[in-house]
C-alpha cells in the first residue's frame, strides 16, 4: 500500500474497496487520486452556489459524489450526498449547511493529495 493510500485511509477513505473498482491496479488508482485536485466538479459547485444557481449546483455535487465514491473518499461522498438530497428536496438553507461540510471534507482530501504530490 502506498503512503498516500494510508494517509487517505487515516482521514476516512476506504482505498482498498476503491482499489477493487480499479481492478486492483494501484498505478491506475493513484493516477486518478493524483489528478483529483484538478477535477472540475468542485470548482463548478462553488461557482454555482456563489451565483445561487441551485440546478447547476445539483448537477455539480452529483458529479462530485460519483467521483469521490469511486475513489473511496467516503466522508466527502457522504457530505455530497447530504447536499444533493437537500437540493433535490429544495431545502436550500439545509443544502447550504451541507455545502460547508462538502467544502471541509474536500479540503481534507485535496490538502492530503497536494502534500503527497509535493513530496
Amino acid at each position: 500500500m502506498s503512503d498516500i493510500m494510508k494517509i487517505l485511509d487515516d482521514i476516512g477513505a476506504e482505498t482498498e474497496d476503491a482499489l477493487e473498482r480499479f481492478m486492483n491496479d494501484e498505478e491506475m488508482y493513484l493516477k486518478y487520486v493524483r489528478s483529483f485536485p484538478e477535477e472540475h466538479s468542485m470548482p463548478d459547485l462553488v461557482a454555482a452556489v456563489e451565483r445561487k444557481d441551485y440546478d447547476a449546483a445539483e448537477k455539480s455535487v452529483h458529479a462530485l459524489k460519483g467521483i469521490v465514491n469511486n475513489l473511496g473518499f467516503l466522508p466527502l461522498a457522504d457530505a455530497a450526498i447530504d447536499m444533493l438530497e437537500e437540493l433535490r428536496d429544495e431545502n436550500i438553507e439545509d443544502a447550504l449547511e451541507a455545502y460547508e461540510d462538502v467544502k471541509t471534507e474536500y479540503r481534507k482530501f485535496t490538502d492530503a493529495i497536494n502534500t503527497w504530490k509535493a513530496e
